[in-house]
């Protein structure tokens, strides 16, 4: 019953975004008017250049977010992807990919550097990883293993057999603060229950009355390099070392 009832939010979610405008009202509904300046310019250019070389892009771990003009994998069938496969077990040939995006999943993996040694053949000698990596963030979801500063993921990336690229912040400041407080108040105002419908109905209403916090992000990334110190995510973009190298 469980399975149905997504697979119909699914087709839902899927009827709004086919409809811009509705999906922008739901969008703002949800996050408020900040979200789209929580923007990640590395990935929009990374992006941008391998769809315009028709590049072959994986989207690792898409979860409820399937991405146009990729190959969207997941562990379930319930989020709808294309593939369903396991990160350290995928049913691609070697070299199958030029790119592979993997975001907000990386913190779920047992042993993220066993993941990227399995995951890295299925990408051709000198493709690229996106990935988004958690640093200042509460916990969530079931199983939610690891933190990482920007060291420490890009010597995790180094020990994976990858050549660590650029690195930043992806989610800064602002949204790091507007989270814990939309969560926390949450919690102390449903009594302890923020699981509850009370409890997310306060998160929901929290998270557009902090909403103006993500300007912050917007302030800082031109002129606060050092927020990475205080980012709720960073970004990491590494490379499949060449044959030979």
């Amino acid at each position: 019953m469980t399975g149905v009832v997504h697979g119909l939010r699914l087709r839902l979610r899927d009827w709004v975004r086919r409809r811009p405008a509705l999906h922008a009202a739901v969008r703002f509904a949800k996050y408020g008017p900040y979200r789209p300046l929580a923007r990640c310019r590395v990935h929009e250019d990374l992006l941008a250049r391998l769809r315009g070389a028709n590049a072959r892009i994986l989207n690792l771990g898409s979860g409820g977010r399937p991405q146009a003009g990729m190959i969207n994998l997941d562990v379930t069938p319930i989020t709808g992807p294309d593939v369903v496969g396991d990160g350290y077990r995928l049913p691609f040939a070697d070299a199958t990919f030029d790119a592979i995006f993997c975001e907000s999943v990386i913190e779920h993996v047992p042993d993220p550097e066993a993941f990227l040694r399995a995951v890295t053949p299925c990408l051709r000698p000198g493709g690229i990883w996106f990935l988004e990596v958690p640093f200042l963030q509460p916990f969530h979801g079931e199983r939610d293993f690891q933190r990482w500063t920007i060291p420490g993921f890009r010597a995790a990336l180094e020990r994976a057999g990858l050549e660590p690229i650029a690195a930043g912040t992806r989610m800064g400041p602002g949204f790091m603060i507007a989270w814990l407080l939309k969560d926390t108040l949450a919690l102390a105002l449903s009594l302890g229950g923020g699981g509850s419908r009370l409890g997310q109905g306060l998160a929901w209403f929290l998270g557009i009355l902090f909403s103006p916090l993500l300007l912050l992000d917007l302030i800082g990334r031109q002129s606060h390099p050092a927020q990475e110190g205080l980012a709720c995510s960073h970004y990491h973009v590494a490379r499949r070392p060449e044959v030979g190298s």
